[in-house]
């Protein structure tokens, strides 16, 4: 809710307390010239429904205002998400290279690009119009790396 939205509930608030007790005077009031109950008992029912409609407009507002911000953070999260899975692909390719030119690499590192090719194979799968088929090549070819390397037990130690 904001801010213009509480003023107005707590200015409705107050004036419905001292309209009260205004009618409160008036029905205790003994005047046999015309009989205040009823035009009283109207013009409750009548204020009744603006409140009614205030508050049902200040909510329509806040929902509309909602829907607008969870629209704006579906987005950010969308390229977010796209974002941080370029990246893993960076790092893919990254990795390849540094393979081709004859870096060795620790277990954690290979590690860490797995992750990365798992990441990266969900999220094209769970998003088909990502522009996909960028890695494939370096992604089989590290997987056979990392699994020979598992077998030889053939990583770079670290000192």
């Amino acid at each position: 809710m904001d801010r213009d939205s509480i003023i107005a509930i707590f200015v409705a608030v107050i004036g419905s307390n001292a309209l009260w007790g205004f009618i409160q005077f008036l029905l205790q009031r003994k005047d046999n010239k015309e009989d205040y109950s009823k035009k009283i008992i109207e013009m409750i029912k009548k204020l009744d429904e603006k409140f009614e409609e205030k508050i049902v407009e200040i909510d329509n507002r806040s929902n509309q205002r909602n829907e607008q911000l969870n629209k704006k953070i579906d987005k950010l999260n969308g390229e977010f998400g796209e974002h941080s899975v370029i990246a893993c692909r960076v790092r893919i390719l990254k990795f390849m290279d540094e393979i081709l030119e004859g870096w060795e690499h620790s277990y954690d590192s290979y590690v860490q690009v797995m992750q990365d090719i798992t990441n990266y194979l969900n999220y094209c799968r769970e998003h088909p119009e990502f522009k996909n088929h960028q890695t494939e090549a370096s992604i089989e070819y590290i997987k056979n790396d990392y699994q020979e390397r598992l077998e030889k037990n053939n990583f770079k130690v670290s000192n």
